[in-house]
Formats: structure tokens, C-alpha cells, sequence
């Protein structure tokens, strides 16, 4: 595999863990309450975050987002090791 071609897969793969995490997080923020969706419940890194500022970090691919992302895939990894 050439460095382009690697880089080109890293850049898919980089932007299907920030969709599966957007995805999450929109499902999440469907199932809160109403009035909780407007309080801190992510830290990422030394910052929290509400819900929706955690999607518009993802979204917008911020640091803090990437962080969240990676974080999520983690444990996403995590719990498919469990389940074998």
C-alpha cells in the first residue's frame, strides 16, 4: 500500500468513527430528558460538555470531538471483545 492509499484509508476510517460517534450521540440526546439535556454530562479531556455541545464538537471535528470519537470507538472495541 503506497502512503497515499494508506492515508486515504486512515482519512475513511477517521470519518466513520466521527459518523458512528454523531450517530450515537443524536440517539442519546433523542432519549434524555428534556430537562437534562441542557447539562454538563461528557468530559472529554478536562472540559465537559452537554449533550448537544458534545455533537456540535463531533460534528465540527474539533479536538475535543476527535477525543469523544476515539473515546467512543474504544469502547465500542471494547465491548465486541466482551460479546466473543
Amino acid at each position: 500500500m503506497s502512503g497515499k492509499e494508506y492515508e486515504n484509508q486512515r482519512n475513511k476510517e477517521a470519518d466513520l468513527v466521527k459518523q458512528l460517534a454523531l450517530s450515537d450521540v443524536k440517539e442519546w440526546i433523542k432519549k434524555i430528558p428534556v430537562d437534562k439535556k441542557d447539562k454538563p454530562a461528557i468530559v472529554v479531556g478536562s472540559k465537559t460538555f452537554t449533550p448537544a455541545e458534545i455533537a456540535r464538537e463531533v460534528e465540527k471535528d474539533t479536538e475535543y470531538g476527535k477525543q469523544f470519537a476515539k473515546m467512543l470507538h474504544k469502547s465500542r472495541m471494547e465491548l465486541s471483545k466482551r460479546r466473543e
